[in-house]
C-alpha cells in the first residue's frame, strides 16, 4: 500500500515538475515577445521623431529662404505657396527674421500669425535678448532647454543666413511640448513617452504602469543635425501592460495540476488492480498444485480468478471513465475562455491556447458537436440565386404543420432574391421562425411578419413577431450561445438558435441585430452580403 501511494506521488511530482518548468518557460517566452516589441517600439519612434524633427528644421529654413527672398519685395509680389508651407510648422510660437544688412525683419507670433507682419521699434525691443543671443551663433544650432513663467519647456532654433557680420537670422521659439504633441501624435499607441534635454522633461504622454519589469521600458537617445542630443523614454501604460498579461498561461499550469492528480489516481489504481492479478494468479497456482484432482475446488477458483479480472476491467473502465471526464470539463471551459476573450487576447495568447494537448483537442470536437455549430462552420460555402420568398414560405408550411392552435397568421410580402448558401440560409430561416412560432404559443392572435427593405444599397430581412419580446438592452445577448433572457426562461430550448443563425449571417459577411418590446414584438433584422467596402468571411 505504501508503495503504491509513493509510486502515485512520484508520478504526480515528475508531472507537476514538467508542467510547472513548461509553464516558466512560457512565462520566460512571453516577456522575452514582450521586451522585443517594446524595443522594436522604441526605435521606431525614435526614428520616426528624428524624421518629423528635421522636416520642422527644414520648413524652418524654408521660411528662412522665403524671407530672404521675398522680404524686400513689396507684399503683392510674394509667393503664396511659401504661406501655406511655413503655416505647417507644429509648435512654433514665435517666428523672428532679422536682416540688418537689408533692414527687414518680421515676426510670426500668436497676437500676429501672419508672415508679413513688421514689429515697430518698440515691439523689436522685446525680441533684443533674443536676437543676441541668436548673434552669438556662428552656424544653425538650437539653444535651451528653458522653462517659461507658465512652466512650460521650449527651445530655441537659430539660423544662420550666410556667415557675413550682418546677415540674416531666423530665430524660433518652439514649445516643447506642443510640438512633440504634434510629432508623436500617432506614435505608439498604448505606451507612455517621455523626451528629455539633459535633466529636462520636453514633453511626456501617458502614464507608465507600475510593477512591470524593466525590460519592457526602453530608452534611447536621438540627435538632430542641429546638435543636440534627448533621451526618449517608451514604457508600456497599465491599459497596455494588462493585454501583455496573458491568462492562456495559468490556464496551462492549472491543466498541468489537474492532469498530475488524474495520472496520480490512474496509476495508484493500475498497481492495485495489478496487485491484485498476480494474487489471483498465485492463489490459482496454489489451488492447482495443492486440488489436482479436486475438479470441484479447481471450477471455484477458476469463478474466483474471473470475477477478479472483472473487477480489473470495472476499476479500468471507471478510471477511464473519470480521466474523460474532467478532460471534458477542461475542453469545454478552454474553448468558452478564448470565445469570449477572443476581442481581448493577442496573437501569442491565441497561439499559446492552442498547443493544448490533442486529447484536449478532441474532447474540445466532441464539444464542438454537442453544441451544434459544427455543420455552420464547416459546412461547404457556395453561394447561388435563391428566392427568399418561397424558401420562407415552405418552411413555415413545414413548421406551422405541427403547431397547436391558435393559429398563426402569417404575412409574407415579396421578397428580392439573394445570392447565398441554401443549406445555410435554410437552417437560418428554420430557427428564426421557429423561435418565432415558440414565443408566440401563449398570444392570441398569434402574428408573424416577414418583410425587407433596403439600406446602403444592401437587401436587410425581417422576421417580426408579436410574441413575448425582450428588454432591448439585453439585446446583444441573443445571439451568444447557451444565452437565454429572462424573459425565456419559461420556454424549451438551451439558447442555440440565435447563436447559429448570427454564425450563418456571419459566413456570407452580412450582420444581424435586433429590435424588441417586452411582451409586445421581437423583430429580427439580418442580410446576406457584406456591406460596400467590406469583405465577406466564409470561415467562422
Amino acid at each position: 500500500m505504501i508503495a503504491r501511494l509513493l509510486l502515485a506521488l512520484l508520478v504526480a511530482v515528475v508531472v507537476v515538475a514538467g508542467t510547472v518548468k513548461v509553464w516558466h518557460s512560457l512565462q520566460d517566452y512571453n516577456t522575452r515577445q514582450i521586451t522585443r516589441l517594446a524595443e522594436t517600439e522604441s526605435y521606431a519612434t525614435r526614428s520616426q521623431l528624428v524624421r518629423d524633427v528635421e522636416g520642422v528644421i527644414t520648413a524652418l529654413q524654408g521660411a528662412q529662404a522665403f524671407w530672404s527672398t521675398y522680404g524686400q519685395l513689396p507684399r503683392q509680389q510674394w509667393s503664396s505657396d511659401a504661406d501655406i508651407e511655413m503655416a505647417r510648422i507644429p509648435g512654433v510660437r514665435t517666428l523672428l527674421w532679422d536682416d540688418p544688412a537689408n533692414q527687414v525683419r518680421f515676426a510670426r507670433t500668436a497676437e500676429n500669425p501672419v508672415f508679413d507682419f513688421r514689429p515697430d521699434e518698440n515691439q523689436w525691443l522685446g525680441y533684443q535678448l533674443l536676437l543676441a543671443r541668436a548673434r552669438q551663433a556662428d552656424s544653425n544650432t538650437m539653444s535651451g532647454p528653458f522653462t517659461d513663467s507658465d512652466g512650460r519647456p521650449y527651445f530655441e532654433i537659430y539660423l544662420v543666413n550666410g556667415e557675413i557680420a550682418g546677415s540674416g537670422r531666423l530665430v524660433a521659439i518652439v514649445d516643447a511640448q506642443e510640438s512633440f504633441k504634434h510629432l508623436l501624435m500617432d506614435a505608439s499607441p498604448g505606451y507612455a513617452i517621455q523626451v528629455l534635454w539633459r535633466d529636462t522633461v520636453l514633453y511626456q504622454r501617458g502614464q507608465p504602469a507600475t510593477g512591470i519589469p524593466a525590460d519592457w521600458v526602453r530608452e534611447g537617445h536621438i540627435r538632430t543635425s542641429l546638435g543636440p542630443v534627448w533621451k526618449v523614454v517608451h514604457a508600456p501604460t497599465a491599459d497596455l501592460a494588462a493585454t501583455f498579461e496573458t491568462p492562456a498561461i495559468d490556464v496551462i499550469l492549472l491543466l498541468g495540476l489537474i492532469i498530475a492528480v488524474l495520472m496520480a489516481t490512474l496509476t495508484f489504481e493500475n498497481w492495485r488492480a495489478h496487485s491484485r492479478a498476480r494474487a489471483a494468479l498465485r492463489a490459482e497456482r496454489e489451488l492447482a498444485k495443492l486440488n489436482k484432482n479436486l475438479e470441484q475446488q479447481i471450477e471455484r477458483r477458476t469463478r474466483e480468478l474471473a470475477n477478479r479480472t472483472a473487477d480489473l476491467q470495472t476499476i479500468t473502465d471507471s478510471v477511464a471513465h473519470d480521466l474523460r471526464n474532467p478532460l471534458n470539463s477542461i475542453a469545454m471551459n478552454v474553448q468558452l475562455f478564448e470565445a469570449q476573450n477572443a476581442d481581448t487576447l493577442s496573437a501569442d495568447s491565441k497561439t499559446t491556447l492552442q498547443r493544448i494537448p490533442a486529447a484536449v483537442r478532441q474532447m474540445a470536437d466532441i464539444l464542438d458537436r454537442m453544441l451544434g455549430l459544427s455543420r455552420v462552420a464547416h459546412v461547404t460555402f457556395k453561394r447561388e440565386p435563391l428566392d427568399m420568398k418561397r424558401l420562407f414560405s415552405e418552411v413555415f408550411e413545414d413548421l406551422a404543420a405541427t403547431e397547436d392552435p391558435p393559429p398563426v397568421r402569417f404575412d409574407l410580402v415579396e421578397l428580392p432574391p439573394a445570392d447565398a448558401d441554401r443549406k445555410l440560409v435554410r437552417m437560418l430561416v428554420m430557427n428564426l421562425l421557429s423561435n418565432a412560432l415558440k414565443y408566440t404559443r401563449k398570444k392570441d392572435p398569434r402574428h408573424i411578419r416577414v418583410d425587407s427593405h433596403t439600406q446602403s444599397g444592401v437587401t436587410v430581412y425581417s422576421v417580426t413577431d408579436n410574441g413575448m419580446g425582450f428588454d432591448q438592452r439585453s439585446a446583444e445577448r441573443l445571439f451568444e450561445a447557451f444565452q437565454r433572457l429572462d424573459e425565456a426562461r419559461a420556454t424549451d430550448g438551451i439558447g442555440l438558435g440565435l447563436a447559429i443563425v448570427a454564425r450563418v449571417v456571419g459566413r456570407h459577411g452580412g450582420r444581424i441585430w435586433a429590435e424588441g418590446e417586452v411582451g409586445q414584438r421581437a423583430s429580427f433584422y439580418f442580410t446576406l452580403e457584406p456591406e460596400p467596402g467590406t469583405v465577406a468571411q466564409t470561415d467562422l
